[in-house]
C-alpha cells in the first residue's frame, strides 16, 4: 500500500497521498481534514453522483448546487461566484468523464473568498489541465478505484494533497 501511495503521488505530481477504502471515504476524510462541519456550506455541481454529496451531509454541512457549463458539463464558475455566502467553506470541483474543470478561475475564486478547493478526481485519473494532473490544484483531492474507474483495485480510493498536515489528519 505504501508503494502504491508513493507511485501514485509521483505519477500525478503531488507531495502526499494516502489510500482509503473507497472514493466516498476519500471525500469524507477530505472534508473532516479541512474541518468542515455543521453550519458550513459546500458548493458542488448539479451534475454529480450521490457519493460526492453524501459525505457533505455526513459531516453535517449543507450541499449547495451550482449549475454546470454546457460544453463539458463541468461546474460553472460564474454560478459558483453567485452561490458563495458567508457560510461557504469549500467548493468541490468534480472532473467528470475525464474532462478537467476550468481550474484557473476556480483556484482564483477560492483564494479570493478564502474557501477550500477540493477536487473529486474519481473519473479523471490521467487527465491534465494546462499540463498539470487533476488533483494537484486544490487544497486536497480525492480519487476512486471502484470497478468502473480508470484503474481499479476492486474498491479503494486515494486522498492527495500538497499539505502533509492535511494528509496526516
Amino acid at each position: 500500500v505504501s508503494a502504491f501511495e508513493e507511485h501514485f503521488a509521483d505519477y500525478i505530481g503531488i507531495e502526499y497521498a494516502t489510500a482509503v477504502s473507497n472514493g466516498t471515504v476519500a471525500i469524507h476524510a477530505a472534508l473532516l481534514a479541512l474541518g468542515i462541519g455543521p453550519g458550513d456550506e459546500v458548493i458542488v455541481p448539479t451534475l454529480t453522483y450521490i457519493a460526492t454529496v453524501n459525505p457533505i451531509r455526513y459531516v453535517g454541512a449543507t450541499p449547495v448546487f451550482a449549475e454546470c457549463e454546457k460544453v463539458y458539463w463541468q461546474i460553472d464558475t460564474e454560478d459558483v461566484k453567485r452561490k458563495i455566502t458567508p457560510k461557504t467553506k469549500a467548493v468541490i470541483a468534480i472532473h467528470l468523464f475525464g474532462h478537467p474543470c476550468e481550474m484557473d478561475p476556480l483556484v482564483e475564486i477560492c483564494k479570493q473568498n478564502k474557501i477550500f478547493l477540493i477536487e473529486d478526481c474519481a473519473e479523471s485519473l490521467g487527465s491534465t489541465y494546462k499540463g498539470k494532473h487533476t488533483g494537484t490544484f486544490g487544497d486536497i483531492a480525492t480519487f476512486s478505484f471502484f470497478g468502473n474507474k480508470t484503474i481499479t483495485t476492486g474498491e479503494g480510493g486515494m486522498v492527495v494533497s500538497k499539505s502533509k498536515a492535511l494528509i496526516e489528519k
